[in-house]
């Protein structure tokens, strides 16, 4: 097939940002790789990888480079031919009894199995299949799918590990010095079961050069240097309290305690923080300094790359706000930026800018957006609990950035507040620091 002009341009351009969207959760210095050779590659998203999300998050292209594709274009010889061949029957067979599921659904609903399988994903099926492969290095790619419709669920094969996935994964950590557990997912998944494996990488969903990024990570030629946008936890970790998946009206009380504003506000540590990632190389940040003019913020940083490989690090900032007659987590992100590629050694200075408005807080009584008086703390760092205070602002009086009107009724709910946290905040009249 061949491609126009323009796709290869559009395909040139993004393939350098692949690996910047990959998250390195974990590592041990085994990686990257001298060269390319024999590779024991196991898991759903080898041959099966997912480039995409379904519904609006769908990718229509014109061809797709899978995990599989990417490593023998690489140079890498897989030793795992059959246990691909043998997984696929049994994908084929799960996918058959599936949309059998879908169907009786649909009739027991009154509904058409068009609108019941929106969304609808199925789990990834358990199997039996031994690991025979071989080769100096080995890989288990999980993959999961997701999309609007349907939210995901915390069962076996979402959200959780199946158990022949965990089963193989440490097996393969166990058998192998160089083994990464690669995750070909649009969202979070249940790591506790796997958290002993010493390399973990989020390759995400990257679309049609998905396999390509791979292969660039494992050899080296390009690294990750991405940061989570979510909080990786045990599924028992995250705030229960909201109603999830209701048809009809679904009561968000969990408010503003949602991802890193949870766990923050309620002093609970995350298995991988909002706004983690490592990569193949070390950064410190410091001498950050925060200057004020007018309602403009801007915070200043040194990075410098204290490792032995070249790589790129994101400054984020994040400011706790006073908690007076309003409800606010701990902290929010206020901004960040990500510095050019450092050598090892290298040294750079990294700007962050935000708008102390755009922090504002919705009062529904007042039909407005408003910083309330107070202390604001600037905090700087590389996640959302790796940071350093910067400067603590003070605002003498309650300010309104926006008049509104509320248009949307009143709901018949009030929104949930860890109530001890916020008192202690409230006698103190400054955020609470856990």
């Amino acid at each position: 097939m061949e491609l126009h002009t323009y796709e290869k341009n559009h395909l040139e351009k993004l393939r350098k940002y692949l690996t910047e969207c990959c998250v390195l959760l974990k590592k041990n210095g085994v990686f990257p790789l001298d060269k390319a050779g024999k590779i024991a590659a196991y898991g759903s998203g080898v041959r099966g990888t997912i480039k995409g999300g379904t519904g609006s998050g769908e990718v229509n292209s014109r061809y797709f480079t899978t995990v599989e594709d990417g490593l023998k274009e690489a140079g890498f010889v897989i030793t795992t031919e059959a246990w691909f061949e043998a997984y696929e029957k049994i994908h084929a067979q799960a996918k058959k009894d599936f949309h059998k599921v879908i169907k009786a659904r649909a009739k027991a609903n009154h509904t058409n199995v068009i609108m019941e399988g929106m969304g609808a994903v199925m789990p990834v099926p358990e199997y039996e299949i031994p690991l025979d492969g071989e080769g100096d290095v080995a890989i288990y790619v999980v993959s999961r799918i997701s999309g609007e419709g349907n939210d995901r669920k915390a069962e076996s094969g979402d959200v959780m590990l199946t158990a022949s996935e965990i089963r193989d994964i440490l097996a393969l950590n166990e058998k192998y010095e160089k083994f990464m557990l690669v995750l070909n997912v649009g969202g979070v998944i249940d790591l506790t079961p796997v958290k002993e494996v010493g390399n973990i990488l989020v390759l995400s969903q990257l679309g049609v050069e998905t396999g390509v990024a791979l292969a660039d990570i494992l050899l080296g030629k390009a690294y990750p240097s991405g940061k989570l946008a979510t909080t990786w936890s045990a599924w028992d970790d995250y705030c229960s309290i909201g109603e999830f998946g209701e048809k009809d009206d679904t009561r968000y009380n969990e408010g503003v305690y949602v991802g890193y504003r949870y766990f923050d506000s309620v002093g609970k540590k995350a298995m991988f923080p909002f706004g983690y990632g490592l990569g193949y190389t070390e950064f410190v940040i410091a001498d950050a300094k925060t200057s004020v003019e007018g309602e403009n913020i801007t915070v200043t940083a040194k990075v410098k790359n204290t490792g032995f490989m070249p790589g790129k690090e994101v400054v984020q900032v994040y400011l706790s706000s006073p908690w007076g007659e309003l409800d606010k987590p701990y902290q929010a992100l206020a901004g960040f930026a990500k510095c050019e590629e450092l050598q090892a050694g290298e040294e750079a200075t990294v700007s962050v800018s935000f708008k102390l408005s755009s922090m504002a807080s919705y009062d529904s009584k007042r039909a407005a957006y408003i910083l309330e008086k107070g202390n604001y703390i600037v905090r700087v760092g590389n996640s959302s609990v790796n940071t350093e205070v910067s400067a603590v602002l003070n605002l003498n009086e309650t300010v309104i950035t926006s008049q509104l009107k509320n248009t949307c009724g009143i709901p018949d709910f009030e929104d949930w507040k860890p109530e001890s946290a916020m008192e202690e905040a409230i006698a103190s009249n400054v955020p609470v620091l856990v």
